[in-house]
């Protein structure tokens, strides 16, 4: 079982009072990865939010234009893109979509990891529909701050590319 402030330090749980925390502690399943072991990779099937307690993990995406589910290699090259250090959480798309991971998060160290299921999030959500609400908005301000990086990369890199061609 996991306690209520270990959850706290959060901000996808944000905004829960202590009643909504003691909830949730008992229904995350509490994992240890060693490292460089595989925690979810792109393209798979996305049921759950994974909370980093200790140590750090990092988000690579295959590369090429290929899709993961047509991808000809067993192994194809992987460029990382973030390393994420405790306290993360990750794959939160996996709470309100069926949509497959969007990268491969790998540990780097030996990770401690809390696990929320879709399932558990949305029987929690039905029965306290201010806890889902609140959930479902740290969840959108998480994506929110994701897009506005995403944005400033895709602007930097198209700023480079303009530049390498000699367009001013």
């Amino acid at each position: 079982m996991t306690d209520v402030e270990g959850l706290r330090r959060f901000p996808l749980f944000g905004g829960l009072d202590d009643r909504q925390l003691g909830l949730l502690a008992p229904v995350v399943i509490k994992r240890v990865v060693p490292a460089a072991q595989v925690v979810f990779r792109e393209g798979d099937a996305s049921t759950s939010v994974y909370m980093l307690m200790r140590g750090s993990v990092g988000t690579s995406k295959r590369m090429g234009l290929e899709p993961a589910a047509n991808a000809s290699t067993e192994n194809p090259k992987q460029k990382l893109l973030v390393h994420l250090s405790a306290p993360q959480f990750f794959g939160e798309i996996g709470l309100i979509s069926d949509l497959a991971r969007s990268a491969t998060i790998t540990a780097e160290t030996e990770c401690e990891l809390l696990e929320l299921s879709r399932a558990e999030f949305e029987r929690l959500a039905n029965e306290d529909p201010v806890f889902g609400y609140r959930m479902v908005r740290n969840i959108a301000a998480a994506l929110g701050q994701r897009l506005q990086r995403a944005d400033l990369d895709v602007l930097k890199l198209t700023t480079a590319l303009s530049l390498a061609l000699g367009n001013r």
